[in-house]
């Protein structure tokens, strides 16, 4: 192997471990996840692991900001674009269900739902790096659709979680029902566009 593809490889390897170890998130959990799992699951030998995390909170944390915080770095420039409410929401709706509820990222919320009493770092982790953020995008974008006169201006005294929740219900139906009850996610995002537009429109 040449020594640039070497590095390529060497560059890539969080990546790949970070995408084997939210596979075993969403199929053992995070207790029944060890370090070993991942490396086998990311073709790679254990103590190899351990030279990019030190710990398997560490990959979670990784995951989180990486698939998160991702998503809301695109969210962010979304916001610095001089559009229509309603298309600046549609995008970052669009962002939202495409890198978040269509990927593997459902399986960190799996693991929150299922085993955060048990594991209370992790769920204070992802409050901390995650919720503030998120809450701070819903409020940037309603405060551009009122400054356009396209937003009602009362909704910016509401509780603006209420906006977001139908998104966070997508990935709690597919981790649950997907096998037996598939969502038919673009149907869903258009209903969940419709709904909340015509609630927040002047």
């Amino acid at each position: 192997m040449s020594e640039s593809r070497r590095r390529r490889r060497k560059d890539a390897r969080p990546e790949e471990i970070i995408d084997a170890a939210l596979a075993e998130f969403a199929e053992m959990g995070f207790a029944g996840t060890s370090m070993g799992r991942i490396a086998a699951r990311a073709g790679i030998a254990r103590p190899t692991v351990y030279l990019y995390f030190e710990t398997k909170d560490a990959i979670f944390e990784a995951a989180v900001a990486d698939r998160m915080g991702g998503t809301v770095a695109r969210a962010q420039d979304i916001l610095t674009r001089d559009i229509p409410f309603d298309t600046l929401f549609t995008q970052l709706l669009e962002n939202y269900y495409t890198h978040v509820v269509g990927s593997d990222a459902p399986a960190l919320f799996r693991v929150l739902i299922a085993e955060g009493r048990r594991f209370p770092g992790l769920v204070t982790l992802f409050s901390e790096r995650m919720l503030g953020a998120i809450e701070d995008v819903l409020h940037k974008a309603i405060a551009h659709g009122i400054a356009r006169g396209e937003v009602r201006p009362e909704v910016a005294t509401l509780d603006l979680r209420v906006v977001f929740a139908p998104a966070v219900m997508a990935m709690i139906w597919g981790l649950i029902f997907d096998e037996v009850a598939p969502l038919d996610r673009s149907r869903y995002m258009r209903s969940h566009l419709d709904i909340i537009l015509r609630g927040l429109r002047v």
